[in-house]
């Protein structure tokens, strides 16, 4: 076993980055996991401090202004640009709507209608859009022989939906703890993905050192020996690592462990595990550049993060950058940790996806791999 007693211990020569990657993820956890226990999981309409100009003091834009008031706080302004974006940016102003003069008309016929200029670092600056799209979007389904029916308008936005909570005791009901485990176990695969390429990846490229590889081809150890114990030891590290995260949510949330579906979380992890050490095995095949694979382990880790749902809700992201991140197993794995299931079998097709491009990764890393047998 001296091949696999050499690889645990140039693995324990990175020890810092393991222990730097890990240190993140605690402090990221303490910071925000608490919040996440509490956090209120639903969309709730605030109000906003807006300005509004209106160039065409029409009925339909004095109804759109009655409408906006009632929602949200009005703000003095002035008609200048630069004075506008200054306020927004000095959060004076969380979103400013220009109303032109031709402005019944656009509506009419459907064309962009108002200029909006808003606080785009505010999340919830996005809702004063949905108002006013809300507005003229009733509006011109009022529209006949030439004039709007505001009235009818003003009763339909009155008009509230009785919305029922599921209670705590369902068990599909999102509650505290499970929003904990859902943010936990997120951001696992964050770490993972930074540690396995970064440690295995620089491991691995020490034993394919040219002069390393010539050492071995005159001993004695056999070639497939020799892969053995370095699978091994790259198995035994991920492994190590993965069990980290698992004993430590054990700890921090053992009590509270019967109150969410546990076993998602788990199986999630290690197929994910599994998933991103065929990437690594893949990534040390086709380069031995210790940068190259230092750059890899953080541009992957951070990039399928905020494309697939780590760091921004898959809800928030747009088709696009989700269409790029199903090409990743971490989009999976993000999808399963969001989703509220029963049985694992609800979330086969995302299990059996990150499977198969593990599959796909070790097979390409095998090809690489004969390729620089054979040179």
């Amino acid at each position: 076993m001296t091949v696999y007693k050499y690889f645990i211990k140039v693995a324990l020569k990175n020890k810092w980055i393991i222990i730097m990657y890990i240190t993140i993820f605690f402090v990221m956890t303490l910071l925000n996991s608490t919040d996440a226990m509490k956090r209120e999981e639903s969309f709730v309409e605030t109000r906003l401090n807006i300005g509004i100009i209106d160039k065409s003091m029409s009925e339909l834009s004095s109804g759109l202004r009655e409408y906006l008031e009632k929602e949200n706080n009005i703000v003095d302004i002035l008609e200048d640009e630069e004075y506008i974006k200054e306020q927004i940016f000095l959060e004076i102003a969380d979103a400013v709507i220009i109303i032109p003069e031709d402005f019944d008309q656009k509506v009419v016929n459907k064309k962009e209608a108002i200029l909006i200029y808003k606080d785009d670092r505010k999340p919830q600056a996005l809702q004063i859009e949905n108002q006013v799209n809300k507005f003229l979007a009733f509006a011109n389904i009022t529209y006949k022989d030439g004039r709007f029916e505001l009235e009818d308008v003003k009763e339909a936005l009155n008009e509230s939906v009785e919305v029922q909570l599921l209670s705590s005791g369902d068990s599909y009901a999102r509650t505290g703890v499970d929003s904990w485990f859902r943010f936990y176990y997120k951001f696992t695969g964050y770490v993972i993905i930074g540690v396995y390429i970064a440690i295995i990846g620089l491991v691995m490229s020490d034993f394919r050192d040219k002069n390393v590889d010539n050492r071995r081809k005159i001993s004695s150890k056999r070639f497939l020996d020799f892969n053995k114990e370095m699978y091994l030891g790259q198995l035994t590290l991920a492994a190590a690592v993965t069990a980290v995260f698992i004993v430590a949510s054990m700890l921090i949330m053992g009590k509270k462990l019967g109150e969410v579906y546990y076993i998602k979380y788990l199986v999630n992890l290690i197929v994910f595990s599994f998933s991103i050490l065929c990437l690594t095995f893949l990534i040390s095949n086709i380069t031995r550049n210790k940068y190259a694979i230092t750059a890899l382990s953080t541009v992957l880790s951070l990039g399928t993060s905020f494309i697939s749902g780590v760091m921004v809700p898959q809800e928030l992201l747009g088709d696009k950058v989700l269409a790029i991140a199903k090409f990743f197993p971490m989009y999976y794995f993000v999808k399963i940790n969001d989703s509220m299931i029963k049985s694992l079998l609800e979330v086969r097709y995302e299990l059996f996806m990150q499977l198969l491009f593990a599959v796909v990764f070790l097979l390409i890393g095998l090809i690489f791999s004969k390729r620089a047998q054979k040179a």
